[in-house]
């Protein structure tokens, strides 16, 4: 559990650095998320953070601006995490192993982060060390049978991955991230 609790940290960290820096003329832009604005996107990740965190924690109050509470709501969950042991209860799902969680949490976090460049027009630079742990766990998350993909789930269908194309990419596309997306169509 150690390894996938340095992939999700280091996500977390990956994608704080990038909420920080959001300016603000870029928070009502659209994101791959359908019907997101960058807005909504931050207050998605803060509210699971927060509702993982509030299975231990005292309710946090949220931030006014979702770039200022991100920060604080990822450290959060991820302490919570960190404590869980062998189970962790989420929140609707009740108790699941807490390797699981990590793994499906790193995945989402590196994607969010894909959504969030690209919902800027930049590009995430992640690590292939990063990449190449994450991609077989996406893969697995979204494995015919999955309950996050497809009816009800948290993803859409996955779409084909593409060797020609950059691991997190493909770890988007495995997500039903549309690798070619961008704000302009």
């Amino acid at each position: 559990m150690t390894d996938l609790l340095r992939l999700d940290a280091t996500a977390v960290t990956l994608i704080g650095h990038d909420v920080a820096l959001i300016p603000d003329t870029a928070m009502a832009d659209p994101t791959p998320c359908e019907g997101w604005t960058v807005t909504d996107l931050l207050r998605h990740m803060n509210e699971r953070h927060e509702a993982i965190a509030r299975t231990v924690l005292p309710p946090l109050e949220p931030a006014g601006d979702p770039r200022d509470g991100f920060a604080l709501t990822a450290a959060r969950c991820l302490s919570v995490l960190e404590r869980a042991g062998g189970t962790v209860t989420m929140p609707s799902l009740g108790p699941l192993p807490t390797g699981w969680v990590l793994g499906v949490h790193a995945v989402d976090m590196l994607v969010h982060r894909w959504d969030l460049a690209r919902a800027l027009g930049t590009a995430p630079a992640v690590p292939s060390r990063i990449t190449d742990a994450a991609l077989p766990l996406a893969r697995a998350n979204t494995a015919p049978g999955s309950p996050l993909n497809g009816p009800g789930g948290a993803y859409r269908p996955p779409l084909a991955e593409d060797p020609a194309r950059p691991a997190i990419d493909n770890i988007a596309a495995l997500l039903g991230r549309d690798p070619r997306w961008s704000p302009a169509g």
